[in-house]
C-alpha cells in the first residue's frame, strides 16, 4: 500500500516542476562538460591583449606569429591591414597534437565574413581594409600554434 501512495504522490506533482528540474540538471551537466580540463587549467593566466577586437594584436603579411590557447575558452584575436588588397592565405600550424584549430575572419565593422573549422583559410581582401582573425580551439582543444598570413 505504501508504494501505491508514493506513486500517487508523484502523479500529483505538476509536470512543469519535473521539466524545470530536468532542465536544470541538463544545464548544470552542460556547464560542467565545457569547463576546461587541460593540464594547465588550474594555473593559467589569460593573455588579455588578445582577448577581444579592441586590443587585437597587429600582424604583418608574410611574417609568422606565435600564439597559444591555454584553455578551452581561450580565443586569440589578430588584426591585419590588407594594403593594396588581393588574395590572402591564412595558415595556422599547430605545435602540438592536441589543438584542432578554428579560424573566423571579421571585417572592419566586426561582422563575421568567413569561418573555417581547420588550419587553413583564404580571404579576398578589399584594398586598405582592416580584417580581424579569431583563433580558437574546436571542442575545447588547446596548444601552441604559429599563424601566418601570406599573399602568395
Amino acid at each position: 500500500m505504501a508504494a501505491k501512495n508514493w506513486f500517487a504522490g508523484i502523479r500529483t506533482i505538476d509536470v512543469r516542476l519535473i521539466a524545470a528540474a530536468g532542465a536544470a540538471l541538463l544545464l548544470i551537466g552542460g556547464v560542467m562538460w565545457t569547463i576546461p580540463t587541460t593540464p594547465d587549467s588550474n594555473s593559467f593566466t589569460f593573455d588579455l591583449p588578445r582577448r577581444d577586437f579592441s586590443s587585437a594584436r597587429a600582424i604583418e603579411i608574410n611574417k609568422p606569429v606565435q600564439g597559444k590557447l591555454v584553455d578551452g575558452s581561450d580565443i586569440d584575436y589578430y588584426r591585419i591591414s590588407s594594403g593594396p588588397g588581393g588574395r590572402f592565405y591564412i595558415h595556422l600550424r599547430t605545435e602540438s597534437g592536441t589543438l584542432a584549430p578554428a579560424l573566423d575572419i571579421y571585417d572592419a565593422t566586426k561582422k563575421l565574413i568567413d569561418e573555417k573549422l581547420g588550419p587553413d583559410d583564404e580571404l579576398v581582401a578589399q584594398p586598405n581594409t582592416i580584417y580581424y582573425i579569431q583563433v580558437s580551439g574546436q571542442r575545447n582543444t588547446t596548444g601552441q600554434y604559429t599563424l601566418m598570413v601570406s599573399d602568395r
